[in-house]
């Protein structure tokens, strides 16, 4: 229990009083001595939540034949991949790595390719009703249940 620093007595209840210059922690009685001091109410801190930035749910995919769909399309327009790369800026190896589908291009690339091709990479998924024949033994599978068709 702590104790008025002027007389010593114990008390729960001490206030922040200013005697004489100084300032001291003193019982009810000794306080009548001096100045309060405005007591400041310990505010309890409040935790922050933190905020994560959610980001919208990529409502398209990348569609599972990208790279014929690139490959056929400049094709189609007799380029080759160097005069692809060179009127996109971008260097003939990535363009060859997309057609070969050994990279898969990100929204910036895939959004120059379908504009200078006039095609379309990116796709909504749809959900395609699937029904499993009475007889067939095995489990459902992701591609029972769900394909992924684009549009183009």
């Amino acid at each position: 229990m702590p104790s008025c620093q002027l007389c010593g007595k114990d008390s729960d209840n001490l206030k922040k009083t200013k005697i004489e210059g100084a300032v001291l922690r003193v019982c009810n009685s000794c306080s009548d001595m001096g100045d309060v001091m405005e007591q400041k109410k310990e505010k309890k801190k409040q935790k922050k939540r933190k905020t994560t930035s959610r980001r919208p749910r990529e409502t398209e995919v990348l569609a599972n034949d990208y790279g014929s769909r690139v490959k056929e399309a400049r094709e189609e327009r007799e380029l080759s991949i160097k005069e692809l790369a060179d009127d996109m800026n971008e260097k003939a190896s990535l363009i060859r790595k997309v057609e070969r589908e050994d990279l898969k291009p990100e929204k910036a690339l895939a959004k120059k390719l379908s504009k200078k091709l006039g095609i379309t990479l990116y796709v909504n998924p749809q959900v395609s009703e699937h029904s499993i024949e009475e007889g067939d033994e095995r489990d459902a599978t992701v591609e029972d249940i769900a394909d992924i068709k684009g549009s183009e």
